[in-house]
């Protein structure tokens, strides 16, 4: 009897172990979540319009980013439900939804290696038609809009630079020159005062010489990167959660459980 007793106090101990783990495992995962939303959400509001920049599949990355978010916070809260109320229904739809974020996960970590090699000439397609189109629309054709005007703006202003590959995505430009010779938008300027729409390239050291082909392509391959590097840390981080809610499982389907 007193074996028996030793026992279940160990047995026990060890249930309540498992279930102090998990609990803490999915609190991080909250706070997690909830990062992962507002860095998705600042991604989508600063970057929004240079990521737009490319045709590939990685314009989506503040998205994703924001879609993770609310999952794990959503799993990390039903994890930290079902421990505390040592619900096994609970836990194991907790571990299966668990599973299936990290299949959809490792599968878009797969893509986006895939994908990461194609940036650079999706860049430069994508970047080439808006630059089209921004001139189109400053002379006044139907091919251009107002939007293609405030995307490249807004590329070329955040990252201090102009045209394609430099300046001549303009001044080579037979439609550019006949209106604007020798001058380039003020987005490829510093130090431009606010009336003025245009600035010279002739003896102009404000004027931003480097291309915006290479930061836009670096810009998306670091955040390739970085989903990648996220998306490995969470497959590690997640296999833990799946071990712990199963054996949390185990344990309390041995223990009978308790009804919601």
């Amino acid at each position: 009897l007193l074996y028996t007793i030793k026992f279940e106090v160990k047995m026990g101990c060890k249930k309540n172990m498992i279930k102090l783990l998990l609990v803490v495992f999915n609190i991080v995962a909250v706070i997690i979540g909830l990062a992962l939303l507002g860095i998705g959400a600042y991604s989508k509001y600063e970057y929004g319009q240079i990521l737009s920049i490319s045709e590939s599949k990685f314009t989506s990355i503040p998205a994703l980013l924001m879609i993770l978010g609310v999952l794990v916070f959503i799993l990390g809260f039903l994890g930290c439900f079902g421990s505390f109320r040592e619900n096994r229904v609970i836990l194991v739809i907790y571990s299966i939804l668990l599973t299936l974020v990290l299949m959809g996960e490792i599968v878009a970590i797969i893509i986006s290696l895939i994908y990461k090699g194609q940036i650079e000439d999706s860049v430069a397609d994508g970047l080439t038609k808006k630059i089209d189109a921004y001139i189109a629309y400053d002379a006044g054709e139907e091919t251009g809009t107002e939007d293609d005007k405030e995307i490249v703006d807004k590329i070329q202003d955040t990252l201090k630079c102009c045209g394609v590959r430099g300046t001549d995505s303009y001044t080579d430009n037979e439609t550019w020159k006949t209106s604007h010779p020798d001058m380039v938008p003020k987005s490829c300027c510093q130090n431009v005062a606010d009336k003025d729409e245009y600035c010279t390239t002739t003896k102009n050291p404000d004027v931003y010489t480097d291309g915006c082909l290479d930061l836009v392509t670096t810009s998306l391959q670091n955040n390739a990167g970085l989903i990648a590097g996220i998306g490995f840390g969470f497959v590690f981080i997640q296999i833990i959660g799946i071990c712990l809610g199963c054996v949390l499982c185990h344990r309390i389907g041995r223990d009978g459980y308790k009804e919601v």
